[in-house]
């Protein structure tokens, strides 16, 4: 008998994941070529979007709203940007969930220093994040987000979040401080602080009840693969019907079509499409 690959016993133990078993492993792109991930969702007629602000404490906070133009109600998602903020991709993704029948709220954690710099060069904005949006300050936005969201006459109450690099690490801590999160879904978030600045979701992982369904690249670093499994394993003890999916070819940022280096288009659109359809089984 054929002893089975890493992969595939991977693969298995994904399919079980169905079942109630936290999904893992490593996810092959050998399914049919993917379309690009700018949808032009900003220019679909049956979405309706605009720039909203809630009050956090003393601070306004603006944010970007999409949300499909019906009277019924519907579920809401809230989106936490990468470092780059609310960008016009951020902003397409965030129609994209208002095209999946989901009212889409992606948040500018910039809001108190004028939105995000312009720059383009990543380094530049690590010191600018550290000083401007501490991870307790944005997590406590998401949290007034939350509040914001259910309060809207097109909200049926339910609330998901997901959000890409910092802002998938994010994802996770508002999971574990908010019972009101009824999915979560981060993208390439570390799992674990990288120095005293940083929240790490590992060490708060017992704290999230609610489903997670995380994307990762195979060729990240940051979080490695190893420490995504690792952090899975633990969350099995409080949410066991979480699942998670590396995409052995992708790297970091593999989601974001503006970052052509990065981007992954069979890995983003199956991610991608899987999100959406976690956010409808658990929001409507």
């Amino acid at each position: 008998m054929k002893t089975p690959t890493l992969s595939e016993l991977d693969r298995r133990t994904l399919l079980k994941g169905a079942a109630g078993v936290i999904g893992a492993g490593a996810v092959g792109l050998d399914g049919p070529e993917a379309e690009a991930q700018d949808k032009q969702a900003l220019k679909d007629a049956k979405v309706s979007t605009e720039m909203v602000s809630y009050k956090n404490g003393g601070a306004t906070i603006n944010a970007f709203l999409a949300r499909p133009r019906t009277d019924a109600k519907v579920g809401c998602v809230i989106l936490i940007p990468g470092i780059f903020g609310v960008t016009e991709q951020m902003k397409e993704v965030t129609a994209q969930v208002a095209q999946a029948g989901l009212a889409g709220l992606a948040i500018d954690f910039y809001s108190r220093a004028g939105g995000a710099p312009k720059v383009d060069d990543i380094s530049k904005l690590f010191p600018f994040v550290t000083e401007n949006a501490p991870d307790k300050q944005i997590v406590s936005d998401a949290l007034a987000g939350i509040d914001y969201l259910k309060k809207q006459t097109y909200s049926n109450g339910k609330v998901g979040i997901t959000g890409f690099c910092m802002g998938g690490r994010i994802t996770l801590l508002v999971a574990a401080q908010s019972p009101e999160i009824a999915a979560a879904s981060p993208y390439y978030g570390p799992v674990r602080a990288r120095g005293d600045h940083q929240m790490a979701p590992m060490d708060v992982a017992n704290n999230i009840k609610a489903p997670v369904q995380g994307h990762y690249g195979g060729k990240d670093t940051n979080p490695p693969p190893d420490d995504v499994r690792a952090f899975y394993a633990k969350l099995k003890e409080t949410s066991p019907n979480s699942e998670y999916f590396i995409y052995e070819t992708a790297n970091h940022a593999f989601h974001d079509y503006s970052r052509p280096t990065n981007y992954h288009p069979e890995a983003a659109a199956q991610a991608w499409g899987r999100t959406l359809a976690f956010f409808q089984k658990h929001l409507k």
